[in-house]
Order: C-alpha cells, then structure tokens, then sequence
C-alpha cells in the first residue's frame, strides 16, 4: 500500500514538473585570455606625484598661505622696454661728452714722432713741439729754428731767438725776443694780420750765467705781453695808441711772479714757490686774484675756460718723458676727473692740449716699445681712446 502511495505520488509529480515551461540557460561569452599589465608602475608614479603634491598643500595651509596659481602666459605688448632693431648702423659724433669718443684725427695742430700735422697736411721739415690756438699755431724745428702760422703754410720767425717765443692763448698773438745792436729787444707778431709788425720795445734780457735771464711768461688774448726775470719784470702794450707803452711791474705788482697765459687768465704765484691762482692784469700794471689752481708741473686750460688738466708737482721734471695720468678739474672745482690713457700706454710729456672745452688730446707712447701714436680723452666720462694718426 505504501509502495503504491510513493508510486502514486512521484508519477503526479513528474507530471506535473513535465508540464512546467523552463526558458533555455543563455550562452556565457567567452573570457578572452588576461595580458600583462603595463599601467601599474604609472600608478605608482602618479601616486607619488599626489603624495607630493599633498605635503606641498598641507605646507602651504600650515604656513597660514594659499597656494599660488599657476602663472598665467603673457605676451610682449607694445607698452613693454624692448629695444627694436636698428634700421641703420649709428653715427657717432666726432665730439660726444656723454661717452663716445671719436677716434678721427685731432683737430689741432700735433706733432707726432717729429712730424707736425696741420689743418689734415703735413707740415714740411722736422720738428720738436707745437703751441696752438684758434687763430694759429707756432712750432719749434729740430734746428732750433720758430715757424708760426694760421694753416699748414709756416712762416719762419725771424731774428736769433735764445728766449722761446709765446703764443697767445687764441693763438692771435706771438711775442718774441732779439738782439738789435747788442741790446735786447721784445718783438710783436699777429698772426691774422700777416705777420710781424715793425717796431718793438728794448728791454734788458738778463744773463743766463747769474741767473738773471729774462723769459716771455705770457701773452694775452687781449695782447699784452709780459717778460720777467731776476732784475725785470714788464708789462708791453703794443696795440696800444703808441706801441711802446711798458709798466714795471715790479713797483704795480711786487713780488708776483707770472708762470703762464690761459684763455682762463694770467697762472701767478705770489713769489717763488707760491700757491698758484688765477689773476687779471690791467694796462696799469695792476693785478687782481681771480681763482685758485691746484699745485702742478704743467697746465692746460680749455678754450672756453671751463676745464684744467695738469700734472703733479715733481712729475715732469728732469728726464721724465711720459706720465701715466693726468689730472682733470673744472676752472671753477665743482667736477673732478683722471684721465689715463688706453691700457699699455702712457701720455708724452708736455704734448697734451685742449681740442675744445670737452676733449683733451695727447701723445701716448707704449709702455717698453717706444711707438707712439695719439690719444682723445674726455673728463665726462672719465675715459681715453686712441685715435687715427696722420
């Protein structure tokens, strides 16, 4: 009975699951084969950088900041200081006090390794030294023989000459010493007015033995001439009304003792050895204390009157034949300036000279060679160059 029971119960029940709908197991997709992994160590260097990155903010906050925003690109606007591009090659001034300096030839009458040069052309002969002004020049020849002159045509200087002769300042003017019948003589020359003029005043030259020799100190601008020495001391007006107007200024200026002439006024020291300062002379013989002047062996003013150059006491004495600075000053001493020539090279002495009241210029001669050539130097900037040599 119970087996017929089971029976009974497990046939209905196949019945029934056979008459059960049971929808089809879908298809699974096939896993395709696993590859290596190559973006893992970039994982590992991206986590570095943001660890990096998260000290660096946390820095930042406890330091009480905010970080900084990246920079943002920027580009030239037309506000900005970049200098363009030059459209032609700069010309440089023959005369530039701001820093350039020409390197042309000197405007001024030079003499370079015996050779003077004038006006651009070379001066026929052989010569020692040069003085020049505006309005001319007067040069020394290795004979011995004085030549002056307002362009590269010389004039001899006439007459035997034992007291070098002076030129004004403005180079219009020359005065000169000479013999006429045994006695000494101060002779006149205007350069624009075609040479010597007749006449003259006699005046004792002294002697060179006892020390009493007399020497042409200056002639001015304005053409007075003045003569000292041990036992004289005079004045010579000759453009005035008569021409042989003298002062002894040994009664009008005792004791003064007229070194040089400038474009600046009369170089003078109250005795020998004195301070120097500048002065003005009148007709009468009378002198009046313009300015000071630093101590110096040898001084130059410009034309203008606006700047000195000298050198040290003791410095172009004796055998010295180049100094390795020169010493520069405005007339009134607010500006002071060095001036040493290009590296390698040193000033010749006592050939330095004002090419205008900004440029000075000189021989150099190279230190142990020997070869000289010419310099341009400027007190603003301090600053030297050489230049073409004729």
């Amino acid at each position: 009975m119970f087996i017929d029971i089971e029976e009974t119960l497990g046939r209905e029940l196949r019945e029934v699951a056979d008459g059960l709908p049971v929808p089809p197991m879908p298809p699974v997709a096939q896993e395709p084969p696993r590859t290596r992994r190559q973006w893992q160590p970039l994982l590992v260097a991206a986590s570095v950088v943001l660890v990096v990155a998260g000290v660096a903010t946390v820095a930042q906050v406890r330091d009480h900041q905010e970080p900084a925003p990246a920079p943002a690109p920027t580009t030239p606007s037309s506000t900005d200081s970049v200098d363009p591009l030059p459209t032609s090659a700069p010309s440089v001034p023959s005369t530039d006090p701001v820093g350039r300096l020409s390197t042309s030839s000197p405007s001024v009458p030079y003499v370079l390794g015996q050779r003077l040069y004038v006006d651009g052309g070379l001066v026929p002969g052989s010569w020692w030294s040069v003085q020049a002004g505006e309005s001319g020049w007067l040069a020394l020849r290795t004979d011995g023989t004085w030549w002056w002159g307002r362009g590269p045509v010389p004039n001899e200087l006439t007459g035997a000459h034992d007291v070098p002769p002076v030129l004004s300042p403005n180079g219009r003017y020359v005065a000169a010493t000479g013999v006429e019948n045994g006695r000494g003589s101060l002779t006149f020359v205007e350069t624009d007015a075609g040479g010597e003029q007749p006449g003259g005043v006699p005046i004792d030259l002294g002697d060179r033995q006892d020390g009493s020799a007399v020497t042409i100190r200056a002639v001015t601008d304005d053409g007075r001439v003045i003569a000292q020495g041990t036992r004289t001391s005079l004045l010579w007006l000759p453009l005035a009304a008569a021409g042989d107007d003298t002062v002894d200024l040994s009664v009008t200026a005792p004791g003064q003792e007229i070194l040089a002439g400038t474009s600046a006024g009369l170089v003078v020291t109250d005795g020998a050895g004195g301070e120097p300062y500048l002065a003005e002379l009148s007709d009468a013989g009378e002198m009046t204390r313009t300015g000071g002047l630093p101590a110096h062996d040898d001084l130059v003013v410009s034309p203008g009157a606006r700047w000195l150059a000298w050198t040290a006491p003791g410095t172009t004495g004796g055998e010295a034949t180049s100094v390795p600075a020169l010493q520069a000053r405005s007339v009134d001493g607010s500006r002071t300036a060095t001036l040493t020539p290009p590296a390698g090279w040193d000033f010749l002495v006592r050939t330095w000279v004002w090419e205008d009241d900004e440029h000075l210029v000189s021989g150099v001669v190279r230190e142990g060679a020997g070869e000289e050539r010419m310099a341009r130097c400027s007190p603003q900037p301090a600053r030297c160059v050489l230049v073409r040599s004729r």
